[in-house]
């Protein structure tokens, strides 16, 4: 039976004050659901339309049309509303409190209220809703046969969605090897973007059949995933040494990105085979935190093995099928074997003034070549040492300890040395050094340095006068702090006392 006009407009505000708290609900606490409102307005838009009709149907007395315009105009009603409550119970006040559902199992619930609202609406104007029933299961059947596909896809949607196995977020490794993050899970397809900015549209019946590999998550926790950067070196090179160098390298100041509970590691992964390899696998371990920026901290990573090798005069292993012809000049230019820039930088420095030129190329010779990687500790505080570093290229961070928290104190640029303490009383290292970005530096010990000193004693003078400078600024930033710390001390006991005066406390 058709509905009064009255009836008609009372619904008609119901639903449109609906489309408002929902509209209102959805622009504060959940912002990014905006798109979602537009099919009920849509929706809401042509029930308005309709109802106007049927207004105008009374109006004119069109009789015939009244009975499909109010069937119509209910059915748009209805799914309107259906959307709004969906969008709102659902995607709205539930995940407030913590409970969510998968955004298929939402779309399965309201096509089951969309289905309520058309037998409820046939039911009351008097359309056969069996008939109409058995009508609609024919064309599914007929549909099912010819759309295996599609329904596989669909199902296989359902089914990722239902289970949770793969989720929106997920970073996941597809068959070939390509890796990706889960950007959506839809009824026929699952999107995976790639660190490229490429998308790849992955059938859901495909995921279903072929085994895919969901990284840094198990039993629906995440975890750290382990990363393994290979490299060779000659056989000849023991893999003692490797490993140490390495794994000193890593384990010196955080990796950023990576998890700081494991620590990395070195290990040897292969022998090689003497017939046709000449020499060692290793592999640099490490756990990887964020998963979107792992070939930046895998080139990281890899800076700093090659630096920990070049320091431990260790070169990187060329295959024994290669043929490498590299003249001697060029050979010579290379930066741990370049004595002449080594020269140069000794040069401009004031302290090596007063040698000669032979006393200055005697002691560039006995330089030993030492890069080090962004972040790297080219020293730690309190460790024992009897070599200075001269700092060829970049710039690096002196920092001191005090209560377990690091401060900068000074920054030094190439060219220059610090650690000299160590070079002329053997002492521990009295602060920290730290490489801001790539950083160059020759290693002087105790006993190249033993015959310049003995030849130029006036070298020694210069040096204990950086040294002194050096101190007293290690000094003043140790007793600005304390002085600091005391003045905070005394601040608190004074606040605190007036505090328990004030409020009658006891002492």
């Amino acid at each position: 039976m058709p509905l009064s006009v009255t009836s008609l407009g009372l619904a008609a505000l119901v639903v449109g004050t609906l489309l408002v708290l929902v509209a209102v609900a959805v622009n504060t606490w959940a912002p990014a659901l905006r798109p979602r409102l537009r099919t009920p307005v849509v929706l809401f838009g042509l029930y308005v339309l309709l109802v106007a009709m049927l207004v105008a149907a009374h109006l004119i007395e069109a009789e015939p049309a009244v009975p499909w315009l109010d069937f119509a105009a209910r059915l748009f009603g209805g799914f309107c509303a259906v959307g709004l409550l969906s969008l709102l119970s659902v995607e709205v006040l539930l995940p407030r409190v913590g409970v969510r559902f998968p955004a298929i199992a939402t779309d399965l619930l309201t096509a089951l209220g969309y289905g309520v609202v058309v037998f409820a609406v046939a039911t009351d104007t008097g359309v056969n809703a069996t008939s109409a029933l058995a009508g609609g299961t024919v064309v599914a059947a007929a549909l099912t046969i010819s759309l295996q596909s599609t329904l596989g896809n669909v199902i296989g949607g359902v089914a990722l969605q239902l289970d949770g196995t793969v989720q929106v977020g997920d970073w996941v490794q597809l068959e070939g090897g390509r890796e990706g993050r889960v950007a959506a899970i839809r009824w026929r397809h699952l999107v995976v973007e790639t660190r490229d900015g490429d998308a790849i549209v992955v059938p859901n019946a495909v995921l279903l059949n072929t085994p895919i590999t969901i990284l840094g998550r198990r039993d629906g926790v995440d975890h750290p995933q382990r990363r393994t950067l290979r490299f060779r070196v000659d056989r000849h090179t023991p893999p003692s040494v490797v490993i140490r160098a390495v794994e000193e390298a890593l384990r010196s100041s955080p990796i950023g990105g990576g998890a700081e509970a494991v620590a990395p590691d070195c290990v040897l992964l292969d022998l090689g085979r003497e017939t046709t390899d000449s020499t060692l696998l290793y592999g640099a371990r490490y756990w990887l935190q964020d998963r979107g920026v792992d070939v930046a901290i895998d080139s990281d990573v890899r800076v700093r093995v090659y630096a920990a090798l070049a320091r431990a005069g260790v070169q990187l292993a060329t295959p024994a099928t290669t043929y490498v012809n590299v003249d001697h000049e060029t050979y010579a230019r290379v930066p741990g074997r370049d004595r002449d820039r080594a020269y140069r930088v000794l040069r401009s420095i004031d302290l090596f003034d007063p040698l000669t030129e032979a006393e200055c190329r005697q002691t560039a010779a006995a330089l030993e070549y030492v890069p080090f990687a962004d972040g790297e500790y080219v020293t730690r505080q309190g460790r024992s040492a009897r070599h200075l570093y001269v700092l060829a290229a970049g710039v690096v961070e002196v920092r001191l300890e005090v209560d377990g928290r690091e401060e900068r104190v000074a920054t030094l640029h190439a060219p220059d040395i610090f650690g000299e303490m160590g070079l002329l009383t053997g002492s521990p290292r009295t602060a920290g050094v730290v490489a801001v970005g790539p950083v160059e530096c020759y290693e002087l010990d105790h006993d190249a340095f033993q015959a310049v000193l003995q030849s130029r004693p006036e070298v020694a003078e210069e040096l204990a006068a950086v040294t002194a400078t050096r101190q007293a600024a290690l000094a003043a930033a140790r007793e600005g702090r304390e002085a600091r710390e005391a003045e905070t001390r005394r601040e608190t006991a004074r606040i605190l006392a007036r505090m328990r005066e004030f409020f009658g406390l006891e002492g």
